[in-house]
């Protein structure tokens, strides 16, 4: 007899497929090779990973997580490297896992309201950005303003690190309920996951994100500033 695979639902099928669904140009070929045999070792990955880091006991169920961390690998196949020899199940179970352990910081946070049976939560609230109602609201409306000027600089850039940055900030600001973007390091990490940039490059593009930043941001202050003294 071969030798046993250790992980029996991930190997060489898999590995390869993982190769043609990056290399393959038509559409169609590719959702069949991510239907057939990817989709299936994702969910593998997913509940062995779940279970085996005990992510069931802050998380409620996989059930509840498992459509919405398939998305998450899904939208990242396409930044595995495959030139550099590394095995795409390590590349997906670093990105699983961390994804896990954000849902779990997350779940860890929450507060609950009552001693019935109610799930009414509160998160916990960002000092920075938080601090009243009315900051929340401007903030919202910050963020959706900044989100619009990083959206044009990534459109008319052609340093391709800088689009490749930008475009992760940009899905970040789009969904900050859902991420803990106020965590500098959980910050880098999704950067460094989603580009396969080294940290030099990466923050090299976050330099130039921060001086808008600081540029737009001064702008807004001005604006609400003359608002309030209407």
């Amino acid at each position: 007899m071969g030798k046993q695979r250790k992980n029996m639902y991930w190997g060489p099928v898999e590995e390869e497929a993982i190769k043609e669904y990056i290399t393959e140009p038509s559409i169609g070929k590719r959702h069949k090779v991510y239907s057939s045999t990817i989709e299936p070792a994702f969910r593998k990955l997913i509940e062995n990973i779940f279970y085996t880091f005990s992510f069931n006991r802050t998380l409620k169920g996989l059930e509840n997580i498992e459509h919405e961390l398939l998305v998450h690998l899904y939208e990242r196949i396409g930044k595995f490297d495959i030139n550099r020899g590394a095995k795409s199940f390590s590349f997906f179970g670093t990105i699983c896992k961390n994804w896990l352990i954000q849902q779990s910081n997350i779940a860890k946070r929450k507060v609950t309201l009552d001693d019935a049976d109610q799930t009414q939560y509160i998160h916990s609230i960002s000092q920075d950005f938080y601090e009243s109602e009315k900051k929340n609201s401007l903030d919202t409306e910050f963020i959706g303003e900044f989100t619009e000027r990083l959206i044009e600089f990534r459109d008319n850039s052609n340093n391709l690190d800088d689009v490749a940055v930008t475009d992760i900030i940009i899905n970040l600001l789009q969904n900050y309920p859902m991420f803990n973007i106020y965590n500098k390091k959980q910050v880098y990490l999704y950067l460094r996951e989603g580009t396969g940039l080294p940290t030099r490059k990466i923050t090299s593009s976050l330099k130039k994100i921060k001086l808008l930043y600081a540029r737009k941001k001064d702008v807004f202050i001005e604006n609400i500033e003359t608002i309030e003294r209407l």
